[in-house]
């Protein structure tokens, strides 16, 4: 699994974080986290971190940036392996 980090602008409409997740869903993505800061202009900022399987992260990553409310994609390119807990 990869770890894909996603910064977007958004419209300010309360449906938005809901729809952002159920596209993850759908793409077999597992929405790790996810903020939703208003920006007063109209438009809000969503942070998503999602975990997806290394040969479905483009696609996940075009349908989201796709989404008529998304405006702008900041920053689709970071990903990392998960982090692993260490047994002491």
């Amino acid at each position: 699994m990869l770890v894909v980090h996603l910064d977007l602008v958004v419209s300010d409409r309360p449906d938005v974080p809901q729809r952002v997740l159920a596209t993850c869903c759908r793409r077999q993505g597992t929405v790790v986290a996810l903020t939703f800061t208003r920006r007063g202009d109209g438009t809000a900022l969503l942070k998503l971190t999602v975990e997806v399987e290394p040969r479905l992260r483009r696609g996940l990553i075009d349908r989201i940036a796709g989404l008529v409310d998304v405006r702008e994609v900041l920053n689709s390119a970071s990903s990392a392996p998960p982090a692993r807990l260490s047994a002491a």
